[in-house]
């Protein structure tokens, strides 16, 4: 079956594909993105197993989600010219495969809050700090680590990051099954590596958005890649956390455009890239 998913936008427009992350919907970025509609023709479905779409039996690996995407981006009739793609998290990783396996169809890509682990332990561990759901998915209630992580983050920076978080946000991030979350969680967050797949992925333009204060996708994680691959650029975002998109939309918009304004087509790795800057101060998020 095809995703749940919203089509709108200008019907001759160039299309931008929407991934949302764990636990989230296409209601992630489906308001805020209304802005683009004038010149871009927006695709913006809900990922198996999360939202409305159908949450099957199955193991819910990133190569899962990026034929599940693949079918809709064909039958929404977005499969015949090139796309870019705006994802976040989980929905990063199912960008870049997507990529990799359709290079000819992916112009650029913009990335944020991109989770990149050594392996199981490490990323279990950070996962662990950064998210009290993880620590009531996994039964392990921590008071102590609760307010440690509500001290890292301050008083400000948690009100005003609970005034920016959409209700209906809220209310489909409870729409998933055990299978779906557990699974995901398994095989596309702990145990998924992503230098395998910039390695064999097209050098196409890809714009890194990350929280300086993420807490679930630690920043000095992606630190390291614009050095290592001269078509990624990495922009902080100071103050926020790993939901950026809805603690900084306008500058998350604003950096968007101007990335997916240029040039689509592949570039030539080089040895180095410092093309990394921070940006203003704002927002908390708490992670998964």
């Amino acid at each position: 079956m095809p995703l749940a998913h919203t089509l709108i936008g200008r019907p001759d427009g160039r299309v931008i594909l929407f991934l949302h992350g764990i636990t989230g919907s296409r209601r992630y970025f489906l308001k805020k993105v209304r802005r683009l509609e004038g010149r871009y023709r927006l695709l913006l479905p809900d990922l198996p197993g999360f939202g409305d779409s159908p949450k099957p039996r199955t193991n819910y690996t990133v190569e899962f989600y990026r034929d599940a995407v693949r079918r809709t981006v064909e039958a929404s009739g977005c499969a015949d010219k090139p796309i870019h793609i705006v994802a976040h998290s989980l929905g990063a990783l199912i960008a870049l495969e997507y990529a990799a396996l359709y290079p000819q169809h992916v112009g650029r890509l913009v990335l944020m809050g991109l989770p990149r682990f050594d392996n199981p332990q490490v990323a279990h561990d950070y996962f662990w700090r950064g998210s009290p759901s993880y620590r009531r998915l996994l039964n392990e209630h921590s008071l102590a680590e609760n307010l440690a992580q509500f001290r890292r983050s301050g008083l400000a920076m948690t009100v005003q990051y609970v005034l920016r978080f959409p209700m209906a946000v809220l209310r489909d991030s409870r729409k998933f099954t055990l299978n779906s979350l557990t699974s995901t969680l398994e095989h596309c967050l702990l145990n998924y590596r992503v230098d395998q797949v910039l390695e064999r992925g097209p050098r196409i333009p890809i714009l890194l958005l990350h929280g300086l204060l993420d807490q679930v996708a630690p920043l000095e994680n992606v630190r390291g890649l614009p050095d290592r691959y001269a078509n990624i650029r990495l922009v902080e975002i100071e103050g926020s956390g790993h939901h950026i998109f809805l603690t900084h939309t306008r500058h998350c918009l604003e950096l968007m455009e101007v990335h997916l304004a240029g040039v689509a087509g592949t570039m030539a790795p080089a040895k180095k890239n410092a093309a990394s800057h921070k940006a203003a101060p704002g927002d908390f998020s708490p992670g998964l």
